[in-house]
C-alpha cells in the first residue's frame, strides 16, 4: 500500500513539475519585452543623426534602422563612419536573446526609403552572433518572409544593418514568433515511466 501511494505521490510531483508545453507562442515568458538586449552601434556622422530604435510589443518587434543626411563634400557621403554602400557596415541596431529553445520561427517584413534602394539598409537574423542576411539587396524596397533557425547555441536575434546610413531608413517587422517544441506524448509518457520506476526502486530498497 505505501509503495502505491509513494508511486501516486511521485506521478503527482512529476505532472506539476513538468510543463504542458515547451512551445513559446510571441513575445512572452522569457521572450517578453525587456528581455531582450538592444545594441545601437556604429557612429553616425552628417547631419540629424538618428541611431534607430526598437519598439517592442507581446505581438511585434519592430526594428528602425539608423540614418542620417550626408556629410560632406559630396552628398553621396556615406554618414556611417567606416561604411560603404550595399556592405555590411559598423553601424547597426542589434536586437538579441541569449536564451535559446530551437527551434525559432517568425515572419518578417522590410521596407526601406532609401532612395538607393535596399543596398543602403540590410536585415536579418543573427545566430551565435553570426549573420544571416534575409533582405534582398537586389529586390523591391518592400519584402518579406518566413525564417526558421535550428541552430542556436549561445545568442539569436536580428539585426538592421544602414551601410551608408544616407538616403532614408529601413525599417523590419517580426511578428508570429516562436520557440521550441511541443513535447510529443509518448515521450512524455515515456518520461514519466522511467520517474516512476526509479521512485519504485529506491522505495523497495528502503
Amino acid at each position: 500500500m505505501k509503495k502505491a501511494l509513494s508511486i501516486a505521490a511521485a506521478a503527482c510531483a512529476l505532472s506539476m513539475a513538468m510543463p504542458a508545453s515547451a512551445l513559446i507562442v510571441g513575445f512572452t515568458d522569457v521572450f517578453a519585452p525587456g528581455q531582450w538586449t538592444v545594441s545601437f552601434l556604429g557612429t553616425l556622422g552628417g547631419g540629424s543623426p538618428n541611431s534607430g530604435s526598437v519598439v517592442e510589443t507581446n505581438t511585434t518587434f519592430t526594428i528602425n534602422g539608423g540614418n542620417a543626411t550626408a556629410s560632406p563634400p559630396g552628398s553621396d557621403t556615406p554618414a556611417c563612419v567606416g561604411g560603404v554602400y550595399g556592405f555590411v557596415g559598423p553601424c547597426e541596431v542589434d536586437v538579441v536573446t541569449t536564451h535559446i529553445m530551437n527551434p525559432f520561427s517568425f515572419q518578417w517584413s522590410y521596407v526601406t526609403s532609401d532612395t538607393s534602394g535596399p543596398g543602403g539598409d540590410l536585415f536579418g537574423v543573427l545566430v551565435n552572433g553570426a549573420r544571416i542576411q534575409l533582405s534582398d539587396v537586389g529586390g523591391p524596397v518592400t519584402q518579406s518572409g518566413q525564417f526558421t533557425v535550428n541552430n542556436a547555441t549561445t545568442s539569436f536575434g536580428w539585426y538592421v544593418n544602414c551601410t551608408d546610413c544616407i538616403g532614408g531608413a529601413a525599417t523590419a517587422t517580426v511578428t508570429n514568433f516562436r520557440a521550441g517544441t511541443v513535447p510529443e506524448p509518448a515521450t512524455l509518457w515515456l518520461t514519466s515511466l522511467a520517474l516512476l520506476g526509479l521512485a519504485f526502486s529506491r522505495r523497495s530498497r528502503g
